[in-house]
């Protein structure tokens, strides 16, 4: 796989998911997962630091994920959007991020690396 994903950043509203995904980006290679649970915290921590890769919850409660995308389609920090349901908005406003349904697999995870990264 040639995306790198050492420092992952997992935006996750429900414990149970986030340990599950941790658990997958681990065995996919990455080194440390950092998890949020709210735009608020993510946006935190990235206004002080850096991420390889990021999945992104598209439904967080009240809100949505929009705005941890921004930031980084603005910094070049290739990510994915993970729902439960059948289609998301936020797709048409970032067409370039692969959208994986839960409950999702490490292989379903893999396979929208694949193609972020095509080479």
């Amino acid at each position: 796989m040639g995306l790198n994903i050492n420092r992952s950043l997992l935006v996750e509203d429900n414990a149970i998911i986030a340990m599950d995904c941790e658990e997958m980006l681990t065995e996919l290679g990455a080194e440390s997962v950092i998890t949020c649970s709210s735009v608020e915290e993510a946006l935190n921590y990235l206004s002080n630091n850096t991420v390889d890769f990021a999945i992104l919850d598209v439904n967080l409660g009240t809100e949505t994920s929009e705005a941890v995308a921004k930031y980084l389609a603005e910094t070049d920090t290739p990510f994915l959007f993970a729902t439960g349901h059948e289609e998301t908005k936020l797709s048409e406003s970032f067409p370039h991020a692969p959208v994986v349904q839960k409950p999702y697999s490490a292989a379903s995870i893999e396979e929208a690396f694949e193609s972020l990264n095509p080479n």
